[in-house]
This record gives structure tokens, C-alpha cells and sequence, in this order.
């Protein structure tokens, strides 16, 4: 009857291919790995056999040139072994995670495999060699030779490799002697960690490495050892700990690691970076070390998989047997360290909260106990409480509309129905005043950032190099070359005009050095008011800057607009025409009038004949400003100017503001909501 003919090109084409250089080097420690199985065969009744893997490298920086020896001294391939070694998808090492195809990588990476092995066979020393081919007609040739079975001297197996062959591979195998090593040691470290298993020589062009003793340079201290308390499901787990020299994790995911072995043997790392806290574990006077943790136990021999590659676990259920245990590690292991991080990690918890009071919802350890152990910055605290933050703001607002419903049902009410508003009243008050807070902490680190920059500006004086400045400074207060009212650029036109008028809050009817003729439907020139706010709803009145729909009578012309210059801080030259801000301002307002200014909801608004318009020029009254303003009125405090206008321009006015003056009225604007929020203006801040 006909057969189904296995493919071996097409199989191995289909291989996973490595992306970096663990998985290249995945074949070789394959090779490795059926060595110490060997061994592990002839421990099974000789108990106190030494088994040996020696390894032997060259030509590492050419890939054509690369030759790889692994020999063994294990129970050699007899007939039961070479059986499942002709067959594809063997399962002659299921038990012992052995999936049957990792010989197939071999085939995948290198150019030139060969095999040659001796076995006991009724007491008797027997041989085989064979070409281990990628071809769908012979993949196994004998071959007579034996060229390298010299170096078995009883039974064993000598697996050699020559020449890498699929680009990946020769792209991502290590070229380096010292590469080489770090990867190979993080591979089998926890095996080497433990010190169970064969011996294993490698040596890479001379140069010699021995394991498990070439771990103990990675290794900093002497193990750590102890148990955990007994847990109900897990029972007693113990943990053996080591710190490490941080290339002792090359290769692995994370820099700490437990590694969950059972039956004595390493069945898989996990990273505990995040668990653990820590970037680098200090030990003795060395402060950049990583911490490796083996555990054992009863419970993970009863639930390790046939193959010893995973565990028959909920990945939920490993998540909590590894935080139970870097519990362990972090109160008997290290204890001082954590401590440390742990004030550290609080500290910077009270600066996210002073930052971002709207999480200030609990007591501070409450709060901490929801973020991971590994979060410190406000990106990560903020991850871990924005769900409990809903989650109160859902209740609150749950149980305020019961309390509504039950007073518009008419229905009874219990006797603790006033603790029950009372609570109701006192969640809303909370979490108004974290909003508050919230607030109130982005207009102080505004103000304060105003402020210092204005001394900055008035401090270089006129270098021309620091001009920039005076840009910086106008873009702080509301972004350049743009109008609050283009669709196309709403994020831009983000602001914080209520340093000037706390009505301009949410404006979005202004324009930041724009063309008039940009600004006008119609008509104007090149000139550029430094800010031209118009009315909403008529008069600067407030109204909601987001209902685009609102209805206005468009045809009743704009009666009351708004003009802001600002001057460089320190500036002392005021020398050009130009300069004179009387006529810098009334040149603005003879082309504004009678046109047409596009409101925030796309209508068209004529500016009346008899506009009023407000126009504020913010400076410091010094130098060639100080003589051209001096024969107008002073303001209130004494410390502004003030001109009335007349004639055509009857009714407006130009107010100068000291810098200041303006920044200090800021402040006193919001003093009420800083005290409300338990801040205050910082004392090097005032002026």
C-alpha cells in the first residue's frame, strides 16, 4: 500500500528562523542537551558515573570556516536510539521534553553534519558513523571513516558540525569567543548554578572554559539559601539564590531571573525585574549584580509537563507562585536593599501625587499597594490606579443617583438615609477638590515657569542671541502664527491666555501673530498684532467654546475687541517710528475696523464703526518707553500707563502693563484656588 513520503527539504525550510543570538545558537545547545540525556542514561545504573561533555570551537569569525565539536561519554547511539534517530518525529524523549525535531535544526543551520557514536551492545563495544544529510532521498550515509571516534574512549557519541548554512544563522551566530561563552553560560546557568548534571569542557581555539566552574566567575557572594513559609496550594518552595555579574542574564529576557526546576532539572526562567524593583542587586562592594533564584519543591515535580518544559499551570497560577516567592527573596535576601528602594519608590510617589493630585484618592501605602513594585515613574503610577480611580468614581456616582431616585420615587427612607447624603456630598466634595488640585498645580507651574523666564529675558538684556527669547515668551502664553478658530489646527491652538484675562480661559476667537490680512475676511496687510481677541456672544462674554451650534445674530456688528502687545522684557530702545506704540496701535485698529473677522462657529462678524477696543502693550516701562509715556495717566497701582483715545477711536483705550505687574496679577487671580489646594506661590517666585 502507498506511503506518505516525508519532505525533509520542505521540513526544514519551514523551521523557525533565528532573530537573534540565543535562537541561532538553539541547534548547538540541542546537541548539548542529548549529550547530557546520554550521560543521564548511564547515571540511571551507575550512579556515581562522571560523565563529561567536552566542546570544541573554531573558526568562529567565519561562518564557512566554523567547526563545532560536541563529544560525550554517555550511553552511545544502540539500536533503540539510532532507531529514533532514523525516525522524523520521534518520541523517544518525550518524558524528557524532547519533541523529536532538534536534529532537524541541525540540519537547517550547518553545511556538513556528522555523527559517530559507540554503544555497549551484550557487553560488547559496537560503532556507527554516518553523514547526516538535508536531502528528501538519503539523509543518512554511512560512512567508514571515523574520523573523529578517537576521541570517545568507551561509549559516547561526537556530534560534528561544519560550516553554517541558512543566512539567518550566519547572521546571528556569535563571532566572538566572549559572546559565545556568555550565551552558552546563560543557557544551562541555572544547571550550572545548581552544579548537577555532566561536566561540561569548552574550548574555543585553545582556549579553555569549564563548567560548572566558569559560573562561579560570574557568581558574586556564596548562595543564599532558604524556604518559603507553607503556602495552602504550594506548599514549602525552596530558594537558592545567587548574585550574579550581570552577563550571567545574556541571552535571557530580563536581567533577574528565577529559574522553576523540577526533578532537579531547569524547566524555565522568568524575569522578576518589575517584582523585584531593583534595577541592580548590591553585594558586598559591588553595586551593578543581577540576582539569579533557583526554586524547587514537591508541587513543581507534581506539575511539571512530560517533557519538563513547562508546568501543567494556569499561567495565572505561575504569576502567583512567582510573586510568592520574590516575596522571600525581597524580605530574607535583600532586606536593606529593598528597604532603600522602598523609600525611594515613596518619594517618588509624593511627586506624582503633588504633580497629578486627581490620584491623591487613598492613604499613601493603600495607593502603592495597587502599583506594581517596579513602577517609579508617574507614567506607571498612573497604570496602576487609574482603574481603582474609576472604579471610585463609578461607585460615587452610583450611589448619588440611587439617593436621587429614592427622593424622586417618594419612597421611604431608612434612618441612616443622612449619613448615606451626607457621604454621598462628602465623595463629591473630594473629588472636586483633587480636581481643584489638579488645576491649580498646572497654573502654578506656569506662573512660576512666566515668571523665571521674564527675569531671564530682562536679565541678558539686549544680546541679540537670546532674542529667541522673546518668542519663547509669546508662545507660553499662547501659540504663534495661528487662529483659535482653524479647525485643522484645534491641539495647536491650546493656550494659557487667562494669565491675561481669566475671561480668555477657554477662548477660542483669538489670533496669535497673524497677518491682519489673514485675520480680515477682506482687505488688511502684512502687520501682526501680537494677540487680537474677539468677543463670544458679543462683549468678551463667556460661553461654551465647544457648541459650534450656538446662535447669535451674526448680522449685529462686533462691538468690543481686544489687542495685546508684548515687549521684550528689559528692553530699553524704542528709537524707529515704529516703535511709538500709540501708532503701532492705531495702525491696527484703522484696518480692523469695518472689516470682517470669521467667528469660532465659521460665521462672519462685521467690526462696528464704533468697536471699543481694549489694547493692552505688556513691558517694562524703562528707557525710551519710560520718556514716550510720559504724558500719559498712571493706573491704579502707579505702576502701569494709561492713554484714552479719541476721535475716530473714541471710547478705546491703551493700557501698558509692567511684565510684572501682569505676572503678579496672575498669581492673585488664582491665590484663593492655590490656598484651596494647599499650595502657595514659591517665595523665590515673587516679585
Amino acid at each position: 500500500m502507498p506511503r506518505l513520503a516525508p519532505n525533509v527539504i520542505n521540513r526544514v525550510d519551514k523551521l523557525p528562523k533565528p532573530s537573534n543570538t540565543a535562537q541561532a545558537m538553539q541547534p548547538l545547545f540541542e546537541a548539548v542537551s542529548n549529550a547530557i540525556f546520554a550521560i543521564e542514561d548511564v547515571q540511571e545504573t551507575q550512579p556515581d558515573y562522571q560523565g563529561i561533555v567536552d566542546i570544541y570551537v573554531t573558526g568562529l569569525r567565519d561562518p564557512d570556516k566554523l567547526a563545532i565539536e560536541v563529544i560525550d561519554n554517555g550511553i552511545g547511539l544502540d539500536e533503540n536510539r539510532y532507531g529514533a534517530f532514523c525516525q522524523l518525529d520521534t518520541d523517544f524523549k518525550k518524558e524528557r521534553g524532547g519533541k523529536g525535531v532538534g536534529r532537524l535544526f541541525w540540519l537547517d543551520s550547518f553545511k556538513d553534519v556528522r555523527v559517530e557514536s559507540r554503544y555497549l551492545d551484550n557487553d560488547d563495544l559496537h560503532s556507527r558513523a554516518f553523514a547526516f544529510l538535508l536531502n528528501n532521498e538519503e539523509q543518512l550515509r554511512e560512512d567508514d571513516q571515523r574520523l573523529h571516534l578517537s576521541r570517545v574512549r568507551s561509549s559516547g557519541t561526537v556530534v560534528v558540525f561544519k560550516g553554517l548554512r541558512e543566512a539567518n544563522y550566519r547572521k546571528q551566530f556569535p563571532a566572538s569567543a566572549e559572546l559565545f561563552k556568555r550565551y552558552f553560560s546563560a543557557h544551562f546557568i541555572a544547571d550550572f548554578l545548581m552544579a548537577r548534571g555532566a561536566a561540561v569542557r569548552l574550548d574555543i581555539d585553545g582556549e579553555e572554559a569549564r563548567y560548572p566552574e566558569a559560573v562561579s566567575d560570574l557568581v558574586v557572594g556564596e548562595p543564599l539559601e532558604d524556604s518559603t513559609v507553607e503556602h495552602k496550594e504550594f506548599g514549602v518552595l525552596k530558594i537558592t539564590g545567587f548574585t550574579c555579574k550581570p552577563e550571567a542574564s545574556t541571552g535571557l529576557d530580563g536581567m533577574h531571573q528565577l529559574h522553576l526546576l523540577a526533578d532537579g532539572r531547569n524547566v524555565e526562567p522568568r524575569k522578576i525585574d518589575k517584582l523585584l524593583g531593583i534595577d541592580r542587586v548590591r553585594r558586598g562592594d559591588q553595586n551593578d549584580l543581577v540576582f539569579h533564584g533557583c526554586v524547587t519543591g514537591e508541587y513543581l515535580n507534581r506539575h511539571v509537563n512530560e517533557g519538563r518544559t513547562a508546568f501543567n499551570l494556569g499561567e495565572s497560577k505561575v504569576k502567583e507562585l512567582i510573586r510568592f516567592c520574590t516575596e522571600l527573596i525581597k524580605e530574607r535576601f535583600l532586606t536593606e536593599q529593598i528597604a532603600e528602594y522602598s523609600e525611594a519608590r515613596r518619594e517618588d510617589y509624593r511627586g506624582f501625587v503633588q504633580r497629578y493630585p486627581i490620584y491623591d484618592f487613598a492613604d499613601e501605602d493603600t495607593q502603592l499597594d495597587r502599583v506594581p513594585f517596579g513602577a517609579r515613574s508617574p507614567e506607571e503610577f498612573a497604570t496602576g490606579l487609574v482603574k481603582y480611580q474609576i472604579r471610585r468614581d463609578e461607585t460615587r456616582q452610583k450611589d448619588i443617583e440611587d439617593v436621587i431616585k429614592l427622593l424622586e420615587e417618594g419612597q421611604s427612607v431608612s434612618e441612616n438615609f443622612a449619613e448615606t447624603v451626607i457621604r454621598a456630598a462628602q465623595e463629591v466634595q473630594n473629588s472636586e477638590r483633587l480636581a481643584l488640585a489638579q488645576h491649580v498645580v498646572r497654573r502654578k507651574l506656569v506662573l512660576e515657569l512666566l515668571d523665571r523666564l521674564v527675569r531671564r529675558i530682562r536679565d541678558r538684556g539686549d544680546k541679540e542671541e537670546d532674542f529667541h527669547l522673546e518668542s519663547t515668551l509669546h508662545s507660553l502664553i499662547v501659540p504663534m502664527r495661528l487662529s483659535g478658530v482653524d479647525p485643522s489646527k484645534v491641539e495647536a491652538s491650546n493656550h494659557d491666555l487667562w494669565i491675561v484675562d481669566e475671561r480668555l480661559a477657554f477662548t477660542r476667537s483669538f489670533s496669535s501673530d497673524q497677518r491682519i490680512a489673514e485675520t480680515l475676511k477682506s482687505g488688511g496687510t502684512d502687520i501682526r498684532p501680537d494677540l487680537l481677541v474677539w468677543n463670544l456672544a458679543h462683549g468678551l462674554g463667556v460661553v461654551d467654546p465647544s457648541d459650534d451650534n450656538k446662535d447669535f445674530d451674526a448680522s449685529e456688528p462686533l462691538r468690543k475687541a481686544m489687542i495685546v502687545e508684548f515687549k521684550r522684557p528689559g528692553r530699553t530702545q524704542y528709537k524707529k517710528a515704529e516703535d511709538l506704540v500709540e501708532l503701532q496701535i492705531t495702525k491696527y485698529l484703522r484696518q480692523l475696523k469695518n472689516g470682517e473677522i470669521e467667528t469660532f462657529n465659521r460665521q462672519s462678524v462685521r467690526i462696528a464703526p464704533d468697536c471699543i477696543f481694549y489694547c493692552y502693550v505688556v513691558a517694562d516701562i524703562r528707557g525710551d518707553l519710560k520718556e514716550q509715556l510720559a504724558g500719559w495717566s498712571t493706573t491704579t497701582n502707579g505702576e502701569g500707563r494709561i492713554r484714552s483715545l479719541d476721535n475716530e477711536f473714541k471710547g478705546s483705550t491703551i493700557e501698558v502693563v509692567q511684565w510684572q505687574d501682569l505676572v503678579n496679577d496672575a498669581w492673585a487671580r488664582n491665590v484663593a484656588t492655590l490656598h484651596a489646594a494647599g499650595l502657595s506661590r514659591s517665595p523665590k517666585t515673587k516679585g
